[in-house]
Formats: C-alpha cells, sequence, structure tokens
C-alpha cells in the first residue's frame, strides 16, 4: 500500500496541484476542504500525513486534535501559513504540528518535508547535549540533571540550534530563521519573549542559568567555565 497524505485546504487550484506532485512520486491523497473532513481522513489506514492549510477554519483545533488523539498521534502534520502568520505559526507549532510552511510552498520543499516526516519511525536516535542537558531530537524529548522538561515547539527549535554549536552566540535574526517558517517576520523582541521562557524551565530545575545573552548581539549556550554569578546576571 502507497503511503497517504491527507491534503486540507479550499483552494482546488493547490489541492490538486499538490496531488499531481505527490502521486508523481508515490504518495496516493485525499482531498478535504474542511478541519472535520481532515481529522476523518487521517483516521484512513495508510496515511503517513496531512498538510492543511491555514486558511481553512478551525485548522489550527484539527491540528490539537490530530495529535491528541491516540488513534493519529502518529499522523505528520505540516502547516501552510501567510507570509504575516507568525502568530499562526506559533499556533500550530504549539498544537503539535511537525512542520509550518510559507505559502506558495515549491514543490521541493513540500516533496523533502513529506518524505523526511514520513521515514522518522525508521531513523536513528540523534541525540544532542551540552553539560547538564540533554536532547533526544527525532523524539522530542528534554532532559536537564536527569530531569525530563516539557517545551514548547518554539523553544524546543531555539534550544536545538544552540545546541547544535555550543558556545556560538547567535543573532536573534538566526534565531528566528531557525524556528519560524521563511518569510514570516519576527520581532526580536519576540525571540527575547521566547529565550526568556526557555531559560526558566531550564532554571527550574538547577540554578545555573545555561544561555548566555550577550546584548545587543544575540545568545547562545554557556561552556565550561561560565560562571554561575555571570550567567544569571544575563536577562533576555
Amino acid at each position: 500500500m502507497k503511503p497517504t497524505i491527507v491534503i486540507g485546504s479550499t483552494d482546488a487550484d493547490f489541492s490538486l496541484f499538490a496531488r499531481h506532485i505527490l502521486r508523481q512520486t508515490g504518495f496516493e491523497t485525499l482531498l478535504t476542504t474542511s478541519a472535520n473532513e481532515a481529522i476523518a481522513a487521517a483516521r484512513t489506514a495508510g496515511v503517513r500525513g496531512v498538510v492543511i492549510d491555514g486558511r481553512v477554519a478551525n485548522a489550527v483545533s484539527a491540528c490539537g486534535s490530530l495529535k491528541g488523539d491516540a488513534t493519529t498521534a502518529g499522523v505528520k502534520v505540516i502547516a501552510l501559513v501567510g507570509a504575516n502568520s507568525a502568530r499562526q505559526h506559533a499556533d500550530f507549532i504549539n498544537a503539535g504540528a511537525d512542520e509550518s510552511f510559507v505559502r506558495p510552498i515549491s514543490p521541493d520543499h513540500l516533496l523533502r518535508a513529506l518524505h523526511s516526516l514520513s521515514s522518522l519511525s525508521g531513523a536513528s536516535q540523534e541525540r544532542l547535549s551540552c553539560g547538564d542537558i540533554e536532547v533526544h531530537v527525532l523524539a522530542r524529548r528534554v532532559w536537564r540533571r536527569g530531569v525530563e522538561l516539557h517545551l514548547p515547539r518554539l523553544e524546543f527549535a531555539i534550544l536545538l540550534h544552540l545546541l547544535k554549536d555550543p558556545g556560538r552566540i547567535y543573532l536573534r535574526h538566526e534565531l528566528a530563521s531557525a524556528a519560524w517558517p521563511a518569510g514570516v517576520f519576527v520581532d526580536p523582541k519576540t525571540i527575547n519573549v521566547h529565550i526568556g521562557r526557555l531559560r526558566e524551565t531550564l532554571t527550574a530545575v538547577a540554578p545555573t542559568d545555561p544561555i548566555r545573552t550577550v546584548r545587543g548581539v544575540g545568545y547562545g549556550l554557556a561552556v565550561t567555565g561560565w560562571s554561575e554569578t555571570e550567567a544569571l546576571s544575563n536577562a533576555p
């Protein structure tokens, strides 16, 4: 049985285009035009993913329903948002979406995302760590000093980016690019807010602040030798 992708969109041109592209690359498709239809279709045998357009009424709620239902929690969700919809992107990510892209999405981007997501179950168990912080990348799980932490998707994406090169200071726009889809404007103050939330979660289980702030520049993870006094003096 070929893997099936549910397309949820009221844009007929996009739906037909996506179906053509997906069929050419080995996917079957189910076309839907409402949130309820997308949820029902996702319960069909063989469905591996749902591509849902943010213009569909109750699209974010549908994403949350899919991820909150044991029968569809493993179905990968890709959300499509408008170029000026940073808030909707955040809503989708917090509702459990696996990826979010700005419309219009190129065929290559869509196919790469679908193939990547559909192969996660057989991928290796990649882990990243820095000091007492450990992240299980594919399972999206985080521990500090052995205590598991629960991070919203945006904070997880920011932490994951910081872990890729501990000690490096990332500019705010670099962190925005790592956590938000291309084309979405993210105010630097928004990055500060999410860094603050990430910092609060990480310091809830250990007093040392692992996030280094370079004022006017950006943020990075503290490496060996970063003092607790200096770390605690940094605020986003």
